[in-house]
């Protein structure tokens, strides 16, 4: 038999894309929930609110299938980027990462999906 993989954590979110046009008019919300990285892939190329909406959806989805939501886990330990072909992933760091090895976590699945005024993402960790 093959490599068994078992599902430990999954994680939804649904953000409204104008909740986060408003607040990336304030550079601070930029600086707290966007990793460097997000905020170039935003920024330097011109994308639009509805993609970081579809990011910050991504990065709660994420932290709710580890478990601890935000409150345990600092909005920059979850970082969304992308493959060569535009796949999202996510890349965890410190109090994000401590919980994925916890929970047994091995791999995270992505996905991220916009309509008109809505963005949604779910988040899979296998363990």
């Amino acid at each position: 038999m093959g490599d068994r993989r078992v599902i430990v954590g999954i994680g939804l979110d649904l953000i409204e894309t104008a909740r986060v046009k408003r607040s990336m008019e304030n550079p601070r919300f930029l600086q707290k929930v966007y990793t460097p990285s997000e905020q170039e892939y935003l920024l330097d190329r011109n994308r639009n609110a509805q993609t970081a909406a579809g990011i910050f959806a991504a990065k709660e989805a994420v932290s709710k299938a580890l478990g601890t939501g935000f409150g345990n886990t600092r909005w920059l330990d979850v970082e969304i980027l992308r493959d060569d072909r535009g796949k999202p992933y996510a890349v965890l760091s410190g109090s994000a990462r401590e919980r994925m090895r916890a929970i047994g976590g091995k791999n995270i699945l992505v996905s991220i999906t916009h309509i008109r005024d809505l963005a949604a993402a779910q988040a899979v960790i296998e363990s």
